[in-house]
């Protein structure tokens, strides 16, 4: 073996465990460190200039790799990166490089180290900039496996969203802390389109909206529970003590506590789907650990207002203007006349008030719906039997009102429509 981890033995990686540690206890020069994490090998060098930390790291990494190559072992250096953390108004020169066994280093602005991308401001504004579109592939690949009528489970979906809250959440510890405002739009993104995954809804649901119907909380915030997990398990470590799985399990949940209110205080100041992020606000802890009751497209556009409704149409020019066509003397349909007002859905809505009660404005009909199973149900059958319907209704003025702002479904979408509502 010339380079690399032994593979296919649990013997390999212990034996290059006990070769490798020679190379990590010698010497190096003064203000130079050595980390390895498998065969990556980082040498990092401190100096009160550039030139002196050149010098050093130039010294320190000929040791090391002399001492590598005395274990029969092969250095890459036309594939050694080279970087240096500074200051403002300190940067490099254009042309600063390092020197070992005859290979020409050139010291760069960003470095892949282990998965992170780290720029020499350590505002990891690279990192997210290549993560952004590996993001939004995976979530749009993973989001052609979701459609909003049929599909797999809430349980599979919220598994889907894990994968890619994963990717842009690896790392969190180290940069959680430094996120700007261009990082944060490149998080909300992906995980917009995950949750209108999740909730079955339309993809003009607001980040806000989605984010809340899902019960996704933001990811900065939940970068921000890792990174303070794993500082209080390094203090601890440093203290001599080292924590139980139980420990960490009500650590990890009383930093949740702390994310959910500092999420609920950020829904107070709502930019968009004012009404549904209003309407489950008082209850988020309920809506968040409740253990019945799953989103059908349907009930995602009564709770969210995106839908088959007159005053969405409208908006996206679907329809010339907002009225109901289910009654007549209605100014705009919307998601709370269909649920209270219109008199087409009277004896749908009398068997809803049977359950919830009397008040179907949508902040007591949400409280209703958290407060038990059968609540839920009863909400779910009423926008199942109503929405169908105005659906129904809504492709037949599609095919007969010669609208010319209507844009008709076409391609896979249209198709799936109608083989869903093919008559019997």
């Amino acid at each position: 073996m010339s380079c690399g981890v032994p593979q296919g033995s649990v013997l390999g990686p212990l034996l290059w465990n006990i070769g490798y540690d020679w190379v990590l206890r010698g010497e190096l020069p003064s203000g130079a460190d050595l980390t390895c994490y498998a065969d990556d090998t980082l040498v990092t060098a401190r100096g009160s200039s550039h030139r002196e930390a050149a010098l050093v790291a130039t010294a320190a990494v000929s040791q090391v790799v002399n001492r590598i190559r005395r274990l029969g072992l092969e250095v890459a250096l036309n594939k050694s990166e080279a970087m240096v953390f500074h200051g403002p108004r300190r940067a490099p020169s254009p042309d600063s490089h390092i020197v070992v066994s005859g290979a020409r280093i050139a010291v760069e602005s960003t470095m892949k180290y282990l998965g992170l991308v780290l720029d020499s401001r350590w505002e990891f504004g690279p990192h997210f900039r290549r993560l952004a579109p590996k993001l939004m592939g995976a979530a749009g690949a993973l989001s052609t496996l979701l459609p909003n009528l049929g599909g797999p489970s809430a349980a599979c979906r919220r598994l889907y969203v894990g994968i890619v809250r994963s990717m842009a959440l690896y790392g969190a510890p180290v940069w959680a802390m430094d996120m700007t405002a261009s990082t944060l739009a490149i998080l909300r993104k992906p995980q917009r389109a995950m949750a209108v995954r999740v909730t079955r809804g339309y993809r003009t649901i607001s980040y806000e909206a989605a984010c809340v119907l899902a019960g996704s909380p933001p990811w900065d915030l939940e970068a921000k529970v890792l990174a303070s997990l794993y500082r209080w398990r390094e203090e601890e470590r440093a203290r001599g003590s080292r924590p139980v799985q139980r420990q960490i399990a009500l650590r990890r949940e009383e930093l949740r506590q702390v994310l959910v209110a500092e999420w609920r205080q950020r829904l107070l100041r709502p930019t968009a789907g004012l009404a549904t992020v209003e309407a489950i606000r008082p209850v988020l802890d309920d809506w968040l650990g409740r253990r019945h009751g799953s989103l059908s497209f349907r009930v995602t556009q009564v709770l969210s207002g995106h839908g088959c409704f007159g005053k969405y149409l409208c908006r996206i020019d679907r329809e010339p203007d907002a009225r109901c066509h289910h009654c007549v003397h209605c100014g705009e349909d919307t998601a709370q006349h269909t649920l209270a007002e219109c008199v087409a859905w009277e004896e749908q809505r009398r068997v809803l008030t049977n359950k919830v009660g009397g008040d179907l404005s949508l902040p007591a009909l949400v409280q209703k719906m958290v407060g038990s199973a059968e609540s839920w149900d009863a909400v779910v059958s009423f926008c199942e039997d109503v929405m169908s319907q105005k659906e129904t209704a809504e492709r037949e003025r599609e095919i007969s009102t010669p609208f010319p702002g209507r844009r008709r479904r076409t391609g896979r979408r249209r198709r799936a429509d109608n083989a869903l509502f093919r008559p019997p």
